[in-house]
């Protein structure tokens, strides 16, 4: 589970969306950098949502509330199982994500609903912390740039259970790297701007 309080007892979490989702499965290299057979994320490079045949990819895959994401875990008829998952901000990062999500969409969809009207904040299920580059109205993992590995090298930060980090405080460390990088000689392609997020799961959520 996410440790909270080790970072700090005043920080709070904003609801940004949910989704439902397959667990990621790494292929064997991955895997060689310690990450475990089944990996949680809310990533669209790395994992499948439901439902696929969104009518506008200005809302797919996340969904406004934890009802929307259960009736599409509910009726999905793939194999393998589903989960519902919840991202959630630092209220310290909460207007940056949405001053860029406005300035790519310009309308309402999820994310931009739930951070604009200041859901009720609930870390409730927190499993622990993705670390998230948003580009182009897409969400990329920093399991996508293989930045685990440069975590390793510069910070001595490792992904943990899930392939989650475990505190708030390892997920600013490497947010900031990747965003401190991504413009230097040596850095990866790219022009995503990356920020810490607290992953949760709900499929115990009543209903289900």
């Amino acid at each position: 589970m996410a440790d909270h309080g080790s970072v700090s007892g005043d920080e709070t979490y904003v609801p940004a969306a949910f989704v439902a989702a397959h667990r990621w499965l790494p292929p064997t290299s991955y895997r060689a950098d310690g990450l475990p057979l089944e990996v949680v994320s809310v990533s669209e490079c790395l994992t499948d949502f439901h439902p696929h045949d969104r009518e506008s990819a200005i809302v797919a895959p996340w969904h406004t509330s934890l009802d929307d994401a259960a009736l599409a875990a509910g009726e999905t008829c793939l194999a393998g199982p589903v989960h519902i998952l919840g991202m959630s901000l630092p209220g310290s990062d909460a207007a940056g994500l949405l001053t860029l999500i406005e300035r790519v969409f310009g309308q309402p969809r999820p994310i931009l609903e739930n951070l604009s009207s200041g859901v009720a904040p609930s870390v409730a299920g927190g499993l622990g912390f993705e670390v998230l580059g948003f580009d182009e109205g897409q969400f990329h993992s920093w399991l996508c740039y293989s930045l685990h590995r440069d975590a390793v090298v510069e910070l001595g930060i490792s992904p943990g259970e899930h392939g989650l980090l475990g505190t708030l405080a390892e997920a600013r460390l490497v947010a900031d790297m990747a965003n401190r990088d991504r413009d230097s000689e040596d850095g990866f392609a790219g022009d995503c701007t990356w920020f810490p997020a607290l992953i949760s799961q709900y499929d115990r959520f009543p209903g289900l």
